[in-house]
């Protein structure tokens, strides 16, 4: 694991949602250091009800993109705005992969009986994804991939344990090219007095 001298803003501030990866496998002590990192995410009276479903078998993250493409496409039949149509004839590509072949998808389930468990573990995803950036790995929350992953049934198949629920689908690699910063939108922001 390649160590890290910057400095939290700087990893905050170029942070990017990656999409597109080298063929290069990441090593397991960097997904165990990921996944150490998010366990030191708050949580809701200490709780921790996080897991970390790791799939690695390029195969069964073929499988999963295409389940999770066919829970999702009729989901995005009619809308119009132009970044659904593009991203609706990406799905529909055969060969197409909702994971973009990244080395590693990290499905991070949180306890149902954990009263913030949703909150918790998107925090902790957060935190991972930060991480990731310090050492130089890319990220990216795969929501499309949610839909799907509502399923119970689907995720026990995939190796979640009983009384998980799915929250944060999140891809991990290392970074092929730059990825541009998006346009920032300026939060809004109330100042109660």
């Amino acid at each position: 694991m390649a160590k890290s001298s910057k400095d939290v803003i700087e990893i905050i501030k170029t942070r990017r949602c990656v999409r597109q990866f080298l063929d290069k496998e990441i090593l397991d002590d960097d997904i165990k250091f990921l996944i150490d990192c998010a366990g030191y995410a708050p949580s809701g009276l200490n709780m921790q009800p996080w897991a970390f479903l790791v799939i690695k078998n390029k195969d069964k993250k073929l499988e999963l993109s295409e389940i999770c493409k066919k829970s999702l496409i009729p989901h995005l039949e009619g809308n119009t705005s132009e970044e659904t149509k593009n991203f609706l004839s990406f799905l529909k590509q055969e060969g197409s992969d909702m994971f973009y072949g990244a080395p590693v998808i990290v499905i991070i389930l949180g306890n149902r009986n954990a009263m913030t468990a949703v909150y918790d573990c998107a925090m902790a995803a957060q935190t991972m994804m930060l991480a990731a950036q310090s050492i130089g790995i890319g990220s990216c929350w795969i929501g499309g991939a949610q839909h799907a992953l509502m399923d119970e049934k689907l995720l026990m198949e995939i190796g979640a344990p009983e009384g998980y629920i799915h929250v944060a689908p999140l891809i991990f690699g290392y970074p092929k090219g730059e990825t541009k910063m998006p346009e920032r939108i300026k939060p809004k922001v109330i100042w109660v007095k």
